[in-house]
């Protein structure tokens, strides 16, 4: 009763520990989820900040940007040699107005709306400069090219514009490709390439637009908008209107747009990797008209910016959850084991108390009768001596067996390894066991191959075989036991069957375990130290063997050891 009392208290402390496991843990798990719920509510409530600041910084951007370009086109303007410089990047074509006038390019624009023809004169022009190509005149072919040039770039005209553009840029390039040309030279004739060709390219546009851009011109010199972007057949022109002393200026720039939409769209994503986790689009006439910065309001845009934080809380949230629960397998796992190895050595004690109780009380017995002088028959002492000498052989085998079983635990058996004639062995062990089988109307059938050998310890394989085939006559009632040893494939097997009552599937993995035994030892009709099988498994393991049960309750049990050669 007191044990009883004793063993429930035990799972009584158990449970309040794993009570309070799972308290701490629920606490535990309700703090996490509601930092992680806060942190997504900071990161909606900042997310309004960044979008905000999202938006203002690329706007910034975009106009730096533009007073860049503003700045850029009235310092090129403003250079005294802005002619022979290059346009800034993404400009085409540059005009320049003063009071309303256009300043340049100046232009005569007599007949400028006629068909021009070809004239003989134009022919002759072009012959002339290849005569002197083609009889190696280069330098009179060059000063004859530069005067060309100059007289076009002094009084540019929109009359014979698409003869000029092949004419000069044709001389120009020639010129150009000779070899003979020196450094200076080479210099001087690409400064004029340009020259001409961005007045060629002014005066192209001028005669797309010429009407738009003298009308935008003449309210450009006196507007006050500072600049701004204008569309014209499907261009783009940035105009800039500013005073210079007491003239009213303005400049109207032809924008390459293909070239500053891929800078604008550049620097907008080189400012907006601040705010990756922000998806935006622009939305309207980017970037020259009216357009604005659109951001995704939905809330997985939100959750992107704290993604990584929530997602490292709610990592510390899973493993503060799992911890607990592994602490509760092991605690619980510790406890079945406490439990397993308390009734083991119950059953233990038990059993070692009858088996040393029932050889020492037949010892005692027998020893008081011859001492007290009232057997004197010869024939009794030797049958009393004989039953003294049979138990004491019987406490020596079960002492012998704790012992081996003890030194092989804590690795301190020592196997004498020889060449062994495994055959022998187990001939030996079944005859010496055949009276005790016959005496329960047993027999012990075998089939050994002859000089099967293996090396090992010699009494150790002896004991296992005892073990083995002393367990199969134990738990066989009625029926037979079967040896038989055979060479195989992986080594030399020995198997061991019975017809005996078998081992419940569930008891089966723990029958190797030392002080074990199937069923409640006061219920166990055999009795036994539970170390034979545990014995037999421990010495299978130091021979390098593999040992496998097959058993059925009701059915008997085979156990088969293989040894490896």
């Amino acid at each position: 009763m007191v044990r009883r009392i004793a063993s429930l208290a035990v799972p009584l402390k158990l449970l309040l520990f794993l009570a309070g496991i799972l308290l701490a843990t629920m606490a535990l798990a309700f703090i996490g989820y509601g930092r992680i719920k806060n942190e997504e509510w900071i990161a909606e409530k900042n997310y309004e900040s960044a979008k905000t600041n999202l938006k203002n910084s690329v706007m910034e951007t975009f106009k730096k940007e533009e007073e860049k370009l503003v700045d850029k086109v009235k310092i090129f303007v403003n250079n005294e040699d802005f002619l022979q410089d290059s346009l800034p990047a993404g400009v085409v074509s540059i005009y320049v107005f003063e009071d309303g006038t256009l300043h340049y390019p100046k232009l005569n624009e007599e007949n400028s709306d006629e068909i021009y023809l070809l004239e003989k004169s134009d022919a002759l022009a072009l012959k002339e400069f290849l005569d002197l190509q083609k009889n190696k005149m280069f330098a009179e072919a060059g000063e004859y090219a530069l005067q060309k040039v100059d007289s076009f770039l002094q009084s540019p005209t929109l009359e014979r514009l698409d003869w000029n553009d092949y004419f000069l840029e044709r001389m120009l390039n020639d010129i150009l490709s000779g070899e003979n040309l020196s450094k200076a030279e080479r210099e001087k004739f690409w400064k004029k390439l340009n020259e001409a060709k961005r007045l060629l390219q002014n005066l192209n546009t001028y005669r797309e637009h010429g009407n738009f851009l003298l009308t935008l011109g003449n309210y450009a010199s006196y507007s006050n908008e500072g600049y701004f972007f204008i569309k014209d057949k499907s261009e783009f022109f940035l105009v800039i209107s500013y005073f210079d002393v007491a003239i009213k200026n303005a400049i109207i720039a032809k924008m390459d747009a293909a070239y500053y939409t891929e800078r604008i769209n550049e620097l907008i994503k080189e400012t907006a990797k601040e705010w990756s986790y922000i998806p935006y689009f622009l939305s309207g006439e980017f970037p020259f008209g009216k357009w604005e910065i659109s951001i995704d309001e939905s809330k997985a845009s939100v959750r992107k910016e704290s993604k990584k934080w929530i997602n490292f809380l709610s990592l510390i949230l899973v493993f503060s959850l799992i911890i607990p629960i592994i602490g509760v397998v092991v605690v619980y796992r510790g406890f079945s084991q406490e439990r397993r190895l308390r009734f083991m050595k119950d059953n233990f004690l038990s059993t070692i108390s009858h088996e040393l109780k029932t050889p020492l009380t037949s010892i005692k017995m027998y020893s008081e009768l011859m001492n007290s002088g009232r057997v004197n028959k010869p024939e009794k002492i030797v049958s009393h001596t004989g039953v003294i000498l049979k138990e004491t052989s019987r406490l020596e085998s079960l002492i012998d067996a704790i012992l081996n079983y003890t030194r092989m635990e804590s690795g301190k058996q020592v196997f004498r390894w020889e060449t062994l004639n495994l055959s022998e062995c187990v001939n030996k062990v079944c005859d010496s066991l055949d009276v005790i089988a016959k005496s329960k109307g047993l027999e012990i059938n075998r089939e050994v191959e002859k000089d099967l050998q293996i090396t090992g310890d010699y009494s150790s394989i002896y004991s296992l075989i005892q073990n083995l085939v002393d367990n199969a006559i134990k738990y066989t009632a009625e029926g037979y036991v079967f040896v038989k040893l055979q060479a195989v494939s992986q080594g030399i097997s020995l198997s061991v069957e019975d017809t005996g009552k078998g081992i419940p599937a569930p008891e089966q993995k723990n029958i190797f375990e030392g002080f074990y035994r199937v069923g409640d030892e006061s219920t166990r009709e055999t009795k036994g130290s539970g170390l034979g099988l545990a014995i037999v498994k421990r010495t299978a393991d130091a021979h390098k063997a593999s040992i496998t049960l097959k058993s059925s309750p009701g059915k008997g049990s085979t156990f088969t050891v293989v040894f490896k050669t």
